[in-house]
């Protein structure tokens, strides 16, 4: 997968209320077949809320809606997400995991633009 750029933001969390650029760095499957994404988000997350003493610069993004399976292939916006945080060490070199490997942060939404991020602005 190139990498794609879109905006992740919040209606849900408000750590993740503040819109974050989002570039989608691997597609992942889960070992049941469903896909979902690594992605690098700028500006990082407090590490601290979510119990690291890391800021969280990387997460996993998994589609809410089972009808929507294909994070590769987003076509409506906002697209709703699980925004997770990886709990095994150099996830971009896997290419399968399992919901064990992940603990989930919040409830997101991918947005095509910051301003539609902004906004919280619907196809």
């Amino acid at each position: 997968m190139p990498n794609k750029t879109y905006y992740l933001s919040s209606m849900e969390s408000k750590i993740f209320s503040n819109t974050r650029q989002c570039i989608f760095l691997k597609t992942l499957y889960f070992d049941t077949g469903k896909e979902c994404v690594l992605a690098k988000i700028t500006p990082s997350v407090i590490g601290e809320n979510f119990g690291s003493s890391e800021d969280i610069q990387s997460v996993v993004l998994v589609s809410r809606h089972e009808e929507d399976n294909k994070m590769s292939l987003i076509t409506e916006f906002p697209h709703f997400v699980f925004i997770a945080k990886c709990l095994v060490d150099d996830i971009g070199g896997k290419l399968t995991i399992s919901k064990s490997d992940l603990q989930i942060l919040a409830w997101g939404e991918i947005y095509r633009t910051k301003a539609d991020a902004d906004g919280h602005v619907f196809d």
